[in-house]
């Protein structure tokens, strides 16, 4: 009835409405986008925007380096955090940082194999500030490594490590326990980057049940 009685205008007019409404109504979907906008541009937290499917964590080989090679489980206990040079034997000064290795997918195990650490984020987008959720469990036990405050991590190019992330004034509140927002970070250049995260920096490195850890992963720029 409204094609038989309404001018051309006043039926675009009507469908827009109409289009309006249903965007409205599905506000906590998959978003809606106007007619002339359909560049892909990500959101921040809390809108309803849709990620670029080539954009965050990145797919590959499933991390298994806490097995060993009789396909035993590895996990190191965790003990009490000594300040650097404070109560570490005769190890002395730290010898510098260990190799490590960036995995693959939003869960892996620490470096050491003393925490699961697993994590969510906001729309990964050129010069757009993105949130990591972080979740730090105990390998052990599973329970809540919280007490934390990580908000130093290692932002970088994966071709080119001498290009780090501009970030500034990045912050770590906690909340649940054992989950981290760590961010605003950005990325100033499409392609592939590395986000280390270090928890418990205070304590020194070099004890083997530290609560100092780290683990790396690779993140996709479109």
């Amino acid at each position: 009835m409204l094609s038989a009685t309404l001018s051309p205008n006043h039926r675009r007019s009507v469908t827009s409405l109409l289009a309006t409404g249903a965007c409205a109504f599905l506000l906590l979907g998959s978003g809606c986008s106007g007619d002339d906008d359909d560049s892909g541009d990500h959101g921040s937290a809390g809108t309803s925007a849709i990620c670029a499917t080539d954009s965050g964590p990145v797919s590959g080989e499933s991390d298994n380096h806490c097995v060993d090679d009789d396909g035993q489980d590895i996990t190191q206990e965790i003990g009490k955090c000594a300040a650097d040079g404070a109560d570490l034997g005769s190890g002395g000064a730290d010898s510098g940082e260990e190799p490590f290795e960036v995995r693959y997918g939003a869960t892996a195990f620490d470096d050491d194999c003393k925490y699961k650490v697993s994590f969510e984020n906001t729309c990964v987008a050129l010069n757009e500030p993105v949130t990591f959720k972080v979740k730090l469990e105990r390998k052990s036990d599973g329970s809540a490594a919280s007490g934390d405050v990580p908000d130093s991590p290692e932002i970088y190019l994966a071709d080119d490590p001498s290009h780090i992330s501009p970030s500034n004034s990045i912050h770590a509140p906690e909340g649940p326990d054992g989950v981290y927002a760590i961010g605003p970070i950005t990325f100033d250049r499409s392609g592939r980057w590395v986000v280390r995260f270090h928890f418990f920096e205070e304590c020194s490195d070099l004890p083997e049940d530290s609560p100092h850890g780290h683990v790396a992963f690779y993140i996709d720029v479109p």
